[in-house]
């Protein structure tokens, strides 16, 4: 019989002040099981603006077959709350017990590649359907959004249709999640691009993926404004040429929180979330090239403020930053 489970997990953003040199890495404005996004003030002649995010995870398996899905979303808001800019990505692996190679890309890094218009199931591919919708939801609420009507999960609206006729229910889910949760300053100008990358770490005994997201605001003198970080581990038991469909996960590190445990573990005195929340706080109000020449050994900071408040492993959350920020650069 099937497992099928759903886990929405709704990053609540909340505006950190954390510096990476605060004594223990805490956050002045808390920390929930969710974690925080931290940004820098806007900067400029700009009008205010706020930034949000959301991962939303599923996962299913029996003995034969596997499936991880991640959709994240962000968002910048107006003062209004209306959507100036949104930008979403999807992960979607599906290993088998045999350790057959998986396609680690995000469905917009497939772009072509992809295959639903060389498999005769669209006249447009995935990354063009997400574009339309992503444009068309600009100007709108967080409310509006949800609002948008749909039959089995597709929208039923002329204009939208056009341009996107694919399912839509998930990321209609995420981006109103995205918009509940903004509270990050940016300015109304800044640019927003999002980064996504995955490393297999899959073995003999073990399907086991590790996602890495960012999102990031930056402004017109390509500084960063706000950064957002979050990585969600995948995984699912193998045994005897079957996968073991009770132990799948599929689970967001910030909203684990405390859960993800390495505080109790004896591994740090400060857990996963606040950590990230302090590398997001060393990144706001450096440019491309200042977060690139961070020094690293072994994976890990070598910089005494960012060192303070994190120590763990960032070498792959930082080239993921990396590429958010190029990305938004290149806009």
């Amino acid at each position: 019989m099937k497992k099928l489970i759903t886990v929405a997990l709704l990053a609540a953003m909340g505006l950190s002040l954390v510096s990476c040199s605060n004594d223990g890495g805490s956050s002045s404005s808390g920390s929930s099981a969710s974690g925080s996004e931290t940004s820098a003030s806007a900067s400029g002649t700009a009008s205010a603006a706020t930034v949000g995010t959301a991962v939303q995870l599923s996962q299913e398996a029996d003995a034969e077959s596997a499936t991880f899905d991640a959709i994240f979303a962000a968002v910048l808001l107006d003062g209004d709350g209306k959507i100036i800019d949104c930008e979403i990505d999807q992960t979607e692996y599906q290993p088998t017990p045999d350790g057959a190679e998986v396609d680690v890309r995000s469905k917009m890094e497939k772009g072509d590649d992809y295959g639903m218009v060389s498999a005769g199931a669209s006249t447009m591919e995935w990354y063009s359907q997400v574009d339309a919708f992503e444009e068309y939801v600009v100007g709108m609420t967080g409310d509006e959004v949800a609002a948008i009507e749909m039959t089995d999960g597709k929208a039923t609206d002329a204009d939208l249709t056009a341009g996107c006729t694919i399912a839509i229910d998930g990321f209609v889910s995420a981006v109103k999640a995205a918009c509940d949760n903004a509270s990050a300053e940016a300015g109304s100008a800044d640019k927003l691009a999002i980064a996504v990358t995955t490393i297999d770490g899959s073995g003999s005994d073990e399907a086991a993926f590790d996602t890495d997201f960012c999102a990031v605001t930056v402004d017109g003198e390509g500084v960063v404004t706000s950064c957002y970080i979050d990585t969600v581990q995948a995984s699912v038991g193998i045994a005897d040429g079957a996968f073991d469909a009770a132990s799948i996960a599929n689970n967001s590190k910030k909203a684990l929180g405390d859960d993800y445990g390495m505080v109790a573990a004896g591994a740090s005195t400060m857990e996963w979330y606040t950590q990230a929340e302090n590398f997001e706080s060393y990144v706001v109000g450096k440019t491309a090239d200042e977060v690139a020449s961070t020094a690293l050994t072994d994976g890990k900071a070598t910089d005494a403020d960012l060192a303070a408040g994190c120590t763990i492993s960032i070498e792959s959350i930082l080239a993921n930053t990396e590429k958010a920020i190029s990305a938004a650069d290149a806009e």
